[in-house]
């Protein structure tokens, strides 16, 4: 982030950077960027950022989702797709705007508290700001996908789900090997530790899976899935 007077453009710049290398260098560059979050000050207004970029993407899934309309027969396996602008008179807008806002600083809140209470429980002392700064970053990839999945449901469902299986696998296997640079281990502990972390994110990621299938086509197939 910008250091001094605060740079708006230099620091929106610097945290789509960072989001990039989250797809594009996830190891290489990862520990070069968790330096950056050392300071709780450049740490949270990074997270205030993508929790933004985080939000923008939620709300367009939404009003897609209001617009094109999907229902499929799971008797008669054929599917009908519908488009229709009036439905966004019935879009609530502020209701979604709250909803994701409490959804996505929630979904983040849970998964830094967690990994930092096991932190602390397996007498680390890892920076609170900085988890939450790279758990921020981690879930790029599994928002990204849960977006892209949501699109992808009304073209054929099963692809959807592999997209979004394949972004939480990348956000699993970024945030994973952020949290090793900070909390680091020396034995078997490394191991319980990390089944902690990666549970947790594995109920996230059903929680915005399910809500990603919500009145959707992929809606009937995960239902078929056990979900």
């Amino acid at each position: 982030m910008a250091e001094g007077k605060f740079n708006f453009s230099a620091t929106l710049k610097d945290t789509f950077e960072t989001i990039k290398t989250v797809f594009v260098k996830p190891a290489t560059k990862n520990e070069e960027k968790i330096k950056k979050f050392a300071d709780a000050k450049t740490a949270g207004i990074f997270t205030g950022f993508t929790a933004v970029i985080y939000l923008i993407i939620e709300l367009i899934s939404a009003i897609i989702s209001t617009v094109v309309t999907k229902s499929c027969s799971l008797f008669t396996n054929k599917c009908e797709t519908k488009v229709d602008f009036n439905n966004l008179n019935k879009f609530d807008f502020l209701k979604a705007l709250g909803d994701n806002i409490l959804t996505i600083l929630g979904i983040i809140a849970v998964v830094a508290i967690v990994v930092y209470v096991m932190g602390l429980i397996f007498k680390k002392q890892p920076k609170f700001m900085k988890l939450v700064a790279i758990v921020t970053a981690g879930l790029a990839p599994l928002f990204l996908a849960g977006f892209v999945s949501g699109i992808l449901t009304y073209i054929w469902a099963p692809l959807a789900l592999f997209v979004f299986f394949a972004g939480l696998v990348l956000s699993l296997a970024y945030t994973i090997n952020a949290i090793s640079k900070e909390i680091v281990f020396e034995d078997d502990k490394k191991v319980f530790f990390h089944v902690a972390t990666i549970t947790v994110i594995f109920i996230v990621a059903y929680f915005i899976l399910t809500s990603v299938a919500k009145d959707t086509a992929a809606g009937a197939y995960i239902k078929l899935l056990g979900f």
